[in-house]
């Protein structure tokens, strides 16, 4: 059977399953939807459907999840001064799983360049992983600071989408993950993961239709 079709099948079930009966399993089935998501964009990139099937590598769905995130969030960074000192170190604690720890670390940069969009939107992603793919108050107002001094920037628009995707409102999430496309630069090398993820939420979105 053609790898790319049981892709998108085996996507659009899981995501089915996850976002219309899984919700009550509180942080559980958001990292598992992060994983299923992103591992569609990263099998459509690195992929190779011609090939047979092979026994699946076990992964820690979490982890896997919010690596990813944090890739995704430093290929849409801008900054290349002083914010890149703060987020090497961030990053490394969110992919330990301690993001707490990394939204602190974030605030201390913010408080020596407290107009800078990438910390404010880093920050943003861990106070979101930290509240289990919930958009609190406080990161809610991290995206909205980065957005306010960089309106043309992607993140908080992917990001928001992410949270939408993790409420059950899978049309809002499409929207802001549009809106997050038309944001890519020619060269943007992230442009190609987010198009795979939307492709596979208007997938969701026509099988709850149908199901309809």
């Amino acid at each position: 059977m053609n790898g790319w079709f049981v892709l998108g099948l085996l996507s659009v079930l899981s995501l089915f399953a996850l976002v219309f009966f899984v919700r009550s399993s509180k942080g559980l089935w958001q990292v598992a939807a992060t994983a299923v998501l992103l591992g569609m964009a990263g099998y459509a990139l690195q992929g190779r459907p011609s090939l047979p099937p092979a026994p699946a590598q076990p992964l820690e769905a979490s982890a896997v999840g919010a690596t990813q995130l944090v890739e995704i969030r430093a290929d849409m960074d801008e900054s290349f001064g002083s914010a890149k000192r703060w987020l090497v170190t961030a990053d490394s604690f969110a992919k330990q799983g301690d993001y707490p720890l990394s939204a602190s670390y974030i605030q201390s940069g913010l408080r020596k360049d407290p107009q800078n969009a990438d910390l404010w939107s880093a920050l943003g992603l861990q106070l979101m992983l930290a509240s289990e793919g919930q958009m609190s108050p406080a990161a809610q107002l991290a995206f909205d600071k980065a957005r306010a001094i960089r309106p043309k920037y992607p993140a908080p628009y992917y990001f928001a989408g992410l949270a939408r995707l993790f409420a059950g409102d899978l049309d809002g999430a499409i929207l802001l993950w549009e809106k997050t496309v038309s944001l890519a630069t020619p060269t943007a090398k992230w442009k190609t993961r987010i198009e795979s993820q939307l492709q596979a939420a208007k997938a969701l979105q026509a099988q709850a239709a149908q199901a309809k």
